[in-house]
């Protein structure tokens, strides 16, 4: 039997920025490979029982290694689905530490259009409003403005069947380089985007998953809420791999 060539067939792309994050998929990975590329490890193998296909990427933290990490894989592998998942910070009071969300969209949050002010005239947050991003339409090859991206219906779906011990909740997922701890700006950003959990990841690699063409999902498991104030809880990051593991299936029968 050949050996299975993630380069050009069939995986599912998993990203987490943080070991925690990842460790428990790469430790679940049966006949682990690993390639290094520009700085970034892609660990290969397969998953469950059905020996699903699978790259599990550290991204690191933040928009652009995400995008990088992203862009590196879209072009050097063949994923038909990218699922973005880890911990967030809760906007939403009726969503705890340790709940789960499925994002329906992203909202790419650090990407703003600030009305002119004049000197002395102050800062006027509720005047901000989204600032399209201009992105490659893969279906025109041109590009176009979005204010959001979508995760894809029918990981949605699949991503809420599978509900295990956890609370899972349907949400949108406000994304930035952005760790936001004021209670009055939280609030602002639930009310102007309707944000369940941000993170800062999951906006750089819905874009561009969107460009290529690519079904995406995130996933955010809540580490701390502040507006409910649930401390910051790393550990919860082992039972979203655990989830994902659960519905790894599923995902790639996409």
């Amino acid at each position: 039997m050949n050996a299975y060539d993630f380069t050009k067939e069939p995986s599912l792309l998993i990203q987490g920025a943080m070991e925690s994050e990842t460790q428990e998929l790469i430790e679940s990975l049966v006949d682990r490979g690993c390639m290094s590329i520009g700085g970034w490890e892609f660990f290969t193998g397969f998953l469950g029982e059905a020996r699903i296909p699978a790259i599990i990427s550290r991204t690191y933290q933040g928009m652009v290694n995400a995008a990088a990490a992203t862009a590196i894989a879209l072009t050097h592998f063949s994923p038909k689905a990218v699922i973005n998942q880890g911990i967030g910070g809760g906007h939403d009071e009726g969503i705890h530490r340790g709940d789960l969300v499925i994002g329906t969209k992203v909202i790419p949050m650090g990407s703003e259009d600030r009305p002119f002010s004049g000197k002395g005239e102050g800062i006027h947050e509720e005047k901000v409003v989204l600032r399209p991003i201009e992105v490659h339409d893969q279906e025109t090859g041109v590009t176009k403005k979005v204010k959001s991206f979508p995760c894809d219906e029918r990981l949605i779906k699949m991503a809420m069947e599978g509900r295990a011990n956890l609370r899972v909740i349907p949400g949108i997922l406000g994304s930035a380089d952005e760790w936001n701890n004021e209670l009055d700006r939280i609030e602002l950003l639930r009310q102007r985007y309707g944000t369940s959990v941000e993170d800062m990841e999951s906006a750089a690699v819905a874009q561009l998953c969107l460009s290529f063409g690519v079904p995406f999902l995130g996933i955010r498991i809540l580490s701390n809420s502040i507006v409910n104030g649930e401390e910051f809880e790393e550990s919860v990051a082992v039972d979203c791999q655990k989830y994902i593991l659960e519905r790894v299936e599923s995902f790639f029968e996409l």
